[in-house]
């Protein structure tokens, strides 16, 4: 019994130190970040981390912020498709974008996120949640719904 303790312990450890130096080296191998908002892959409308703050303070409308990559991550590419189809769904009311996750890990870590792809929605400026992977698309939809009704 105390053998099995051991074992399921050191599996415990072994797992958080994973999810650790995920969350702060990434998924992918480029850090470089798009310089500006006309930048859109797949779909999405990306943004350099720099550019976050004043884009969500900028925008009239509540922000939902995809922190992810474009390749070498199976997470994110699971998740491409529907958080475009998000993206179409919410237009009009909820903007979504993506910014790199690689290049701006120290700052999803400061929103509460722990691997990619995390979600964060700001409204007026400000975080109100971050969700991480695995994350049903379509309960994030009806959180940030939920969330940004008026």
């Amino acid at each position: 019994m105390k053998h099995s303790r051991t074992v399921f312990a050191q599996r415990v450890s072994g797992s958080l130190l994973v999810c650790f130096l995920t969350a702060m080296v990434g998924c992918g191998v480029s850090r470089v970040e798009p310089t500006s908002t006309d930048t859109i892959e797949n779909g999405l409308p990306v943004i350099s981390g720099k550019q976050l703050d004043e884009y969500v303070r900028a925008s009239k409308s509540p922000v939902l912020v995809e922190f992810g990559v474009d390749f070498n991550c199976p997470r994110c590419a699971q998740t491409k498709s529907d958080v475009v189809r998000l993206r179409e769904s919410l237009q009009g009311n909820i903007d979504v974008i993506r910014v790199d996750f690689n290049a701006n890990a120290q700052r999803v870590a400061q929103l509460g996120g722990t691997i990619c792809p995390t979600y964060v929605l700001f409204d007026q400026g400000e975080p109100v949640i971050t969700r991480s992977f695995p994350i049903s698309i379509d309960l994030l939809e009806g959180e940030v719904l939920r969330l940004t009704e008026p």
